[in-house]
C-alpha cells in the first residue's frame, strides 16, 4: 500500500469518527430540546451532568438590569396558558376504501370496496364538488373524500351489493 493510499484511509476513518461525534451531539441536543416543552419560559435545566440556562421570549432593558444587579424578579404580567386537552382515544381503525371511478357519457360512477358494511351504516354526501363517503363496520371506519367536477348538486344514487358500494352522480349537460 502506498503512502497516499494510507493517508486516504486515515481520512476516511477520522471522517467517520467525526460524523459519529456530530450525530451523537445532535442527538443529545434534540433530547434536551424535547424536554423544553414541559419547562417554564425562563430557568435552569440540568440533565445528564449538563447545565443549561435559558430564557425564551423578550425581556425589557429594566428586567435585564435587575437581573444583573441581582434584584428580585418583577411579578409576571403574563397569564398562564390554558392546559392542553388530549384527544379522546378511539378503538376505531380508519381506512380508505379501494375506489374505482368511471366517467360515462351522462354520469360518473364510483365503486367503493366496503367489506362487512351494511347499507344503514353508509353516509354519502355531495358537498359542492367534494363527495364524502363514511361507512362503519364493527371496529373499522371507512372514510374517503373525492373531488368530482361537473356534476349536478342532486343526491347521489347508492347501491350496496356484496360489499361493493356503487355511487352514481349525474353530470351537468
Amino acid at each position: 500500500m502506498s503512502k497516499r493510499d494510507r493517508n486516504d484511509k486515515d481520512d476516511d476513518i477520522t471522517g467517520a469518527a467525526g460524523f459519529a461525534k456530530i450525530a451523537r451531539g445532535l442527538s443529545d441536543l434534540f433530547n434536551v430540546l424535547a424536554d423544553f416543552d414541559q419547562l417554564p419560559r425562563r430557568g435552569r435545566h440540568e440533565k445528564d451532568g449538563r447545565v443549561m440556562e435559558y430564557s425564551f421570549g423578550t425581556r425589557t432593558l429594566d428586567e435585564a438590569a435587575r437581573e444583573r444587579r441581582g434584584a428580585d424578579e418583577a411579578p409576571s404580567t403574563r397569564t398562564e396558558a390554558p392546559p392542553r386537552r388530549a384527544a379522546k382515544k378511539s378503538s376505531l381503525e380508519v381506512l380508505e376504501p379501494v375506489t374505482d371511478i368511471f366517467d360515462e357519457p351522462s354520469e360518473i360512477v364510483l365503486l367503493f370496496e366496503l367489506p362487512g358494511v351494511e347499507r344503514k351504516d353508509v353516509r354519502c354526501v355531495l358537498d359542492g364538488d367534494i363527495l364524502l363517503l363514511e361507512a362503519k363496520a364493527g371496529e373499522r371506519l371507512y372514510r374517503k373524500e373525492t373531488l368530482i367536477e361537473d356534476v349536478l348538486a342532486a343526491a347521489p344514487q347508492l347501491s350496496l351489493r356484496n360489499g361493493v358500494l356503487e355511487v352514481r352522480l349525474t353530470k351537468k349537460t
